[in-house]
């Protein structure tokens, strides 16, 4: 039996913030067909509540964005690897990211979509922790901002996993950080 997570922000304060979403980015991309990109695995519920609050011609996409960090003598290591096989020159682009806390991901993966050549690019974000950023990168939209993260604690739920449990939430919740271990056999 799964550890239960504190509600940080309700179904329905979610359900209301995307259907603005929706709105807002419907009147940003008007006349224009999108394409919506969403980021493996923890923007995948967000990205199809998203996409059906969004009133344009669209595709949708999945991307799968690894990174992978090394210490070597104090120093940390960090290797970022991308992979899509569709087109996106010339496209419109909405990059749907889960959490935005460092920005060392989003602006990899920024980097990448401009080198693929989209026409324009755009970011809209589950939550957004800009008292994490190492790197000056920002969402356009952002469902939640969470200046001051609740110490200790790991975001779950609407997507947002540890260990690829909680997703399933219909809620965004927090957890201790690091999680207690689950009961054998559980």
């Amino acid at each position: 039996m799964r550890q239960k997570a504190d509600v940080l922000y309700s179904e329905e304060q979610i359900a209301r913030r995307v259907a603005e979403l929706g709105a807002e980015i419907t009147r940003a991309f008007e006349g224009r067909q999108l394409c919506v990109l969403g980021v493996m695995n923890g923007s995948v519920v967000f990205m199809a509540d998203l996409v059906r609050r969004i009133s344009l011609d669209l595709t949708f996409h999945l991307v799968r964005v690894s990174v992978h960090r090394e210490r070597e003598a104090g120093i940390v290591r960090t290797e970022i690897s991308y992979a899509t096989n569709f087109p996106l020159e010339g496209q419109d682009v909405l990059l749907v990211e889960d959490v935005v806390d460092t920005g060392i991901t989003l602006s990899y993966l920024l980097g990448h979509v401009h080198e693929l050549g989209a026409r324009s690019l755009k970011v809209c974000a589950l939550v957004d922790k800009p008292e994490a950023r190492r790197i000056d990168v920002n969402p356009n939209w952002a469902a939640f901002t969470l200046s001051d993260p609740p110490p200790d604690r790991f975001l779950v739920g609407y997507g947002l996993g540890w260990q690829g449990r909680y997703r399933a939430l219909p809620y965004v919740g927090t957890i201790p950080h690091p999680p207690p271990d689950p009961a054998p056999g559980g």
